[in-house]
């Protein structure tokens, strides 16, 4: 045999070899996929084997793209296999260390009992703690706290990633923390979209006062005494601190307070930081009460981003809306805070308060039977626009957003409705208060802390569960609106543009 077909020979060997190793690798992938999917998706033993076998197998495989808007909502999970499109895996984020002594922790501004109610429901233990400190930290697997805590408290940040759940995401404040950064996020937003934030048709007309520019903007509006205004302090919650300001003497008292601009802004405390919005005077009313509504938007992961949506409830005033007794907050503001503390029998009355979503339509439609607007207005209009809004918010903080494992937030969006059945958002609060009053937001409010514990721990558990589910299915109570296991980096939800939704007419 000569020297060259000896070397063809071994060529040949080696490349038949090769081609073994290769079925052999592929079948033994095939295989152990087939007992990873026995013992449930995304098993953390698959690791380079699969990645190869899939790249083998793929070769030659025409690329797939799923392009389609998302299901509708109310698409149940069996709907989920509708194909991939981000081929990342993503690892668990949570270590469930030992599930009979999980314990679930509470620190700066307790008080959620439904919270409390569920999670002795699941025969958790409970700590509470005002001071946190490590070791204490250490000790708890769920761990609820205001995300003002990462300031506050940088000992959060000592914590080791994957051994605790916490409900606060660093950075989130972007999205919806101080009314002055929500406004300017929002407009800043819309301004890398390439359109004009008073081409916006999403908040009422509004203006940071701390800001030089926008003061002045606020203070050189024509007939500016004309218009009733409502002035909020930037960082307060519970309707501390609002004014109504309506008429030249309440213009006057503003100036004194706030001209020139530059002189306010020099040395700000932000206890001293105020926005200032055009008051709606013509809200729909249900008999003849004002009211707004609470729903929920929910980050419930950063690796791999996931956003939800859950509807809530309405909350009305006690005292019947009154323009000529604009002094009087209890008929202008919504809010259970002030409500509560206007009447004496607020137990009595609390179902007067907290309406269902169900309740408000069938209102809809006995007191508005021939408006077309006002036929199927929660689902038709109300929804979608809450929908957009949270998209909207996300969008505006997201950027400034730390990933980090085991994180999650849920966040409270407030919307009121004009009497032309226009929705205008309000604000993003960034710890809602869960009520526990009277049957309706006590069931409502169980209903969402189960809810909320069943999907944070399971997602953050196996991720890889929800690898299939796409914008519009349900988990529970929350509707799927983006996620980046769908969406690889968000590309396509990257393209919220709120001038195209939320143009002005």
């Amino acid at each position: 045999m000569t020297i060259g077909v000896r070397l063809h020979v071994r060529y040949a060997l080696v490349v038949a070899a090769a081609c073994a190793a290769c079925i052999a690798l592929v079948l033994f992938c095939q295989y152990s996929n087939r007992q990873h999917l026995a013992v449930g998706v995304g098993s953390e033993q698959s690791g380079w084997p699969s990645r190869v076998a899939s790249w083998i197998l793929s070769l030659g495989r025409p690329r797939q793209h799923d392009d389609s808007d998302g299901d509708a909502a109310g698409a149940s999970e069996k709907s989920w296999a509708l194909g991939n499109v981000c081929k990342k895996k993503w690892h668990r984020q949570f270590v469930l260390r030992n599930a009979s002594s999980f314990t679930f922790g509470f620190f700066n501004r307790p008080g959620f009992m439904a919270l409390f109610k569920e999670a002795e429901r699941r025969k958790w233990k409970f700590q509470r703690t005002a001071s946190p400190n490590l070791p204490s930290l250490q000790t708890m697997d769920f761990i609820f706290t205001h995300p003002s805590a990462y300031g506050s408290f940088p000992v959060l940040r000592e914590l080791k990633a994957g051994d605790h759940l916490i409900a606060a995401v660093r950075g989130m404040q972007a999205a919806c923390g101080s009314k002055n950064t929500q406004v300017r996020m929002l407009a800043q937003h819309a301004a890398t979209m390439g359109c004009e934030w008073d081409k916006v048709r999403f908040l009422p007309r509004t203006y940071i006062l701390s800001e030089p520019a926008q003061c002045e903007k606020f203070f050189s509006l024509p007939s500016l005494a004309s218009i009733i205004w409502i002035l909020k302090p930037s960082s307060s919650y519970g309707g501390q601190g609002i004014r109504i300001v309506t008429g030249k003497a309440d213009i006057n008292k503003l100036e004194s307070e706030f001209l020139p601009c530059r002189r306010y802004r020099a040395g700000l405390r932000p206890d001293n930081r105020y926005v200032v919005q055009e008051y709606i005077t013509r809200p729909l009313l249900l008999h003849g009460r004002k009211f707004d509504i609470r729903m929920y938007m929910l980050l419930a992961s950063t690796k791999p981003m996931l956003l939800f949506y859950r509807p809530g409830y309405i909350r009305a005033a006690l005292r019947e809306y009154n323009l000529t007794s604009i002094k009087d907050l209890s008929r202008h503001l919504t809010n259970t805070h002030v409500q509560a503390a206007t009447k004496t029998n607020f137990s009595g009355q609390v179902d007067e308060h907290f309406w269902s979503l169900d309740q408000f339509q069938t209102y809809l439609d006995k007191h508005w039977a021939g408006n077309t607007k006002a036929k199927n207005f929660v689902k038709d209009r109300l929804f979608p626009f809450v929908k957009n809004a949270a998209l909207y918010v996300f969008h505006a903080g997201r950027k400034k957003i730390v990933r980090s494992p085991g994180t999650f937030q849920l966040v409270g969006l407030d919307v009121m409705v004009d009497e032309d059945f226009n929705c205008w958002f309000i604000e993003a609060n960034n710890y809602p208060l869960w009520p526990y009053q009277g049957d309706l937001s006590t069931n409502i409010s169980l209903s969402m802390a189960k809810d909320l514990f069943d999907l944070t721990l399971s997602l953050h558990t196996n991720p890889e569960e929800y690898r299939n589910a796409k914008p519009g299915n349900m988990i529970h109570s929350f509707e799927l609106l983006l996620s980046e296991m769908h969406d690889c980096k968000l590309k396509k939800a990257s393209g919220f543009n709120p001038c195209k939704v939320f143009a002005r007419a």
